[in-house]
């Protein structure tokens, strides 16, 4: 593994360059079980292969004008035997089982930004757009609206979904914080009381390693919210809470074990706060 950047800065507001990276994901042991057939269990399945990445990034980090940071990267990964779960195409043995997808592609692209607009006020914002999808991959799962599928009278276990998305991708995603502060000295120490507000948004992805559409998790927003002081030595404390709406979401839809047509949903957190209290010395 390795990577190699060349970087070109033509003045000091303004920084250019472009990786590209190599690396892996070493070999495993399939210790979920393999797949099984009259002579015992298929050894020649055990063994995971290891994943091999190519990674491109192209990008500029400026600071246009006073106290204003922007940054843009575009980017492509390329994966070879991406890990994953995977089914057997021989129908006399419907196993589920860790091996390899032959290729994926991740490309996407990222916008961030900060704005200082003085020294007791400042926001920031990040933009980005991803596509993951499998370039290869011609023995998935069954999605699970296709649980006990027959062709022709006899039972299909697998399918080809090169060309499909990977599981866990939004296509867009975003941040977007302010924070508002004012000096003080509460405690006997120099320091800054402060509120602060910050928001995250992703849309729709997929939550199965095969597409489905009953496994599809919706787009959702979420908001966290901080007020306090904050001090570099002595005594800080502020209040915080994450999901200041109480969103109800989904972090993850997943299949049943054995892919019997059942699914089951992970919730996100709800309104959750408390306080914190630190003090350096």
């Amino acid at each position: 593994s390795g990577n190699l950047t060349v970087a070109y800065k033509p003045s000091e507001h303004f920084n250019a360059y472009a990786t590209y990276a190599s690396s892996y994901k070493p070999v495993g042991v399939n210790v979920g079980g393999i797949p099984t057939d009259a002579n015992g269990p298929i050894t020649d399945l055990a063994k995971v292969k290891s994943e091999e990445v190519n990674h491109y990034e192209v990008g500029v980090k400026t600071n246009p004008f006073n106290n204003t940071i922007i940054n843009f990267t575009v980017y492509n990964t390329d994966i070879k035997n991406y890990q994953t779960l995977v089914q057997s195409e021989d129908p006399t043995l419907n196993r589920g089982y860790l091996a390899n997808a032959e290729k994926v592609r991740v490309r996407g692209a990222e916008l961030d930004g900060r704005i200082t607009v003085s020294k007791n006020l400042s926001f920031n914002a990040a933009l980005s757009y991803t596509e993951g999808y499998y370039v290869s991959f011609k023995n998935a799962p069954l999605p699970l609206e296709e649980t006990g599928l027959k062709v022709d009278g006899k039972s299909i276990y697998s399918k080809d979904i090169s060309g499909a998305e990977l599981p866990g991708i939004s296509k867009w995603a975003g941040t977007l914080g302010g924070d508002l502060s004012r000096e003080g000295q509460p405690f006997g120490n120099k320091g800054k009381f402060f509120v602060a507000i910050d928001s995250y948004s992703r849309s729709s992805f997929s939550s199965s390693a095969t597409p489905s559409k009953y496994l599809v998790v919706k787009g959702y927003s979420i908001f966290n919210g901080r007020i306090g002081f904050r001090a570099s030595e002595g005594l800080s404390v502020f209040v915080w809470g994450r999901n200041l709406l109480d969103k109800n979401y989904f972090e993850q839809l997943l299949p049943a074990g054995g892919n019997a047509g059942q699914y089951a949903g992970v919730l996100g957190d709800q309104r959750t706060y408390g306080v914190t209290f630190r003090y350096v010395l």
